[in-house]
C-alpha cells in the first residue's frame, strides 16, 4: 500500500489539475443525452470514449441488442492484482419543466461555486472524477495498484432495458473483485455518504380508454370518463397514510438489523432540509428523525410520476376525454422482485373490478445489496475517513435504483461511493448542479478508494 505521504501527493495533484476536471465535465455535459428521448445516444457514447481515452484508458464501444452502445475502458496494471469495475451511465433525465431552469440545461455555467447543467451530478461528473483520480495515481506513482474497468452505458435513466441481454452475452464484463455503482454524494453539511446497494424499481403505465374519440363534455352525464376511472383504480393501490394495498406486496420486505440501525443512528439526517431545497409542504415517515430515515430506507413505494387525460393546454376546452394514462413507479427493497410485483398489481386491479385498466411495463431494476463488512464497503469507509476527516454516513442501500444487481448476480460485491454531488444537487429536477468543492473532494475520495483497496 502506498505510504500516507505519497497518497497526499496524489490528492495534491488532483487539486492542481481540478480545472481540467471542470473543463472536461463542461464539455461532456453539453452533449444532450436524454435517455427517455433516445437523444444523442451515439454522440454520448463517442464523447464518453474520448473522455476516458484522454485520461489514459483504452476505450472501446460495444453494441447492445437494440439499445445505445456500452463504453468499456480499461487500465490493466497487472493480471495478478485485483480488478475494480466502475459503473456509470452517460444518459440523463429529461429537462422539463424547462421554464423552471435558471440557465440552459445543456449550456453549463459556474455560479457561486456551483456548476449547473443536466447530468453533472447524475452522473457524468462522477465518470470524470474517477478518470481524474486514476490519472493522478498514474502520474504520481507510475502505475495503478489495481486493474480498473470503466463500464458506462446509455440508458440507465430508463431502467436499462437492453442491459440484461448484454449482461447474459458478456458476463465476464460484470465480474470483478469489486464494483462501484455510480455514486452518492455528501449531505447538506458535507459529510460523505456511501450505500451498500440500491433499491429496485418497477415502472409501469396504466391506461384506460372508454371511447374512440373525445366527446363534448355535456355527454359526461351519460358517457364514461376515463380520467375518473383511472383515478378510482389508482386509489385502490395505497391508502392515505402511504401503505400499499396490493395483497402480498410486503412479502420478503426486510426489517433493519441492529448493525444497520447502528449506522442509521449515526447519520445526521435533517428532514427539514427537504422543505428548504424542494419547498415541500411536509416530510412524512414518522414523528422522529430516525423513523423518517428508516422509512426512507426500508419502505418500498408506490409513486405516481405523472397523469395525463383530456385537454391540459391554456384556456378552456370542454371535452369528455377518450383515454387517460398514469405513469407509476414502485421502488423495491432487497427481497422483492419487479416481475412478482407486476403480476400482483395486475391481479389486484382485476380483483377490484379494474380489468379494463391496461398495465404496460416500461422498465425495471432488481434491488441488490452487499454486506457493510465486505472489502469494498470497508475500503470506501476508510477512503472517506482519510479524505473527509470523518466517518461516512453508511446506508444499507440507496433510495434510488441502478444496475447494482447486474454485478452482484455474478458474485461481484458492489457499493455506491461518495461521488461529486450533495443532497441538494437537485437530481432529476430543474437546476441540477454540483458544488465544486464537493467535486474536488469526491475525486480525492475515488483516488483514496483505489489506493486503499
Amino acid at each position: 500500500m502506498l505510504a500516507p505521504e505519497d497518497r497526499e501527493r496524489v490528492y495534491a495533484w488532483i487539486d492542481e489539475h481540478f480545472q481540467e476536471f471542470l473543463d472536461d465535465l463542461v464539455a461532456y455535459a453539453r452533449v444532450p443525452t436524454i435517455g427517455a428521448e433516445h437523444r444523442a445516444e451515439r454522440e454520448g457514447a463517442e464523447a464518453t470514449a474520448r473522455l476516458l481515452e484522454k485520461y489514459g484508458m483504452a476505450a472501446r464501444t460495444l453494441e447492445t441488442d437494440g439499445g445505445p452502445p456500452v463504453v468499456l475502458a480499461e487500465s490493466r496494471a497487472d493480471p495478478s492484482r485485483p480488478t475494480i469495475a466502475l459503473y456509470n451511465h452517460y444518459d440523463v433525465q429529461p429537462v422539463d419543466p424547462l421554464d423552471e431552469w435558471q440557465h440552459d440545461p445543456f449550456d453549463p455555467i459556474v455560479q457561486d461555486g456551483k456548476l449547473f447543467a443536466r447530468g453533472v451530478a447524475d452522473i457524468k461528473g462522477n465518470t470524470v472524477a474517477q478518470a481524474l483520480a486514476a490519472k493522478a495515481i498514474r502520474e504520481i506513482t507510475g502505475s495503478l495498484p489495481v486493474n480498473l474497468r470503466f463500464f458506462v452505458e446509455g440508458e440507465e435513466e430508463i431502467a436499462s432495458p437492453h442491459l440484461l441481454s448484454f449482461a447474459e452475452a458478456h458476463p465476464d464484463l460484470f465480474r470483478a473483485d469489486a464494483a462501484t455503482i455510480e455514486a452518492g454524494g455528501v449531505d447538506f453539511d458535507g459529510t460523505p455518504q456511501i450505500s451498500m446497494g440500491s433499491k429496485g424499481i418497477l415502472y409501469v403505465e396504466l391506461r384506460v380508454r372508454t371511447a374512440d374519440v373525445d366527446q363534448h363534455s355535456s355527454y359526461a352525464a351519460i358517457l364514461p370518463n376515463p380520467a375518473w376511472r383511472l383515478v378510482a383504480a389508482l386509489q385502490t393501490l395505497r391508502n392515505r397514510r402511504g401503505k400499499i394495498l396490493i395483497p402480498g406486496f410486503y412479502e420478503n420486505v426486510p426489517t433493519p438489523s441492529e448493525e444497520e440501525l447502528s449506522y442509521l443512528r449515526k447519520i445526521s439526517f435533517k428532514p427539514q432540509e427537504f422543505r428548504k431545497v424542494y419547498g415541500v409542504t411536509e416530510v412524512l415517515g414518522g414523528r422522529t428523525r430516525l423513523a423518517k430515515l428508516v422509512s426512507l430506507t426500508y419502505n418500498p413505494t408506490c409513486n405516481i410520476d405523472g397523469l395525463y387525460a383530456g385537454y391540459v393546454g391554456e384556456g378552456v376546452k370542454t371535452i369528455n376525454p377518450a383515454h387517460a394514462r398514469a405513469k407509476v413507479d414502485f421502488r423495491l427493497v432487497p427481497g422483492q422482485r419487479p416481475a412478482d410485483v407486476l403480476e400482483k398489481l395486475k391481479v389486484h386491479l382485476a380483483a377490484n373490478g379494474f380489468s379494463d385498466v391496461e398495465v404496460v411495463p416500461l422498465g425495471a431494476f432488481e434491488p441488490a445489496a452487499t454486506p457493510i463488512g465486505s472489502h469494498i464497503g470497508q475500503t470506501l469507509i476508510r477512503a472517506c475517513q482519510e479524505v473527509y476527516g470523518c466517518d461516512p454516513q453508511v446506508m444499507p442501500w440507496l433510495g434510488g435504483s441502478s444496475s447494482t444487481w447486474y454485478f452482484t448476480r455474478v458474485g461481484t460485491p458492489a457499493a455506491i461511493g461518495p461521488g461529486v454531488g450533495y443532497a441538494g444537487s437537485k437530481y432529476h429536477a430543474p437546476n441540477e448542479h454540483i458544488r465544486l468543492e464537493d467535486a474536488r473532494r469526491g475525486a480525492r475520495a475515488w483516488a483514496a478508494m483505489i489506493l486503499l483497496f
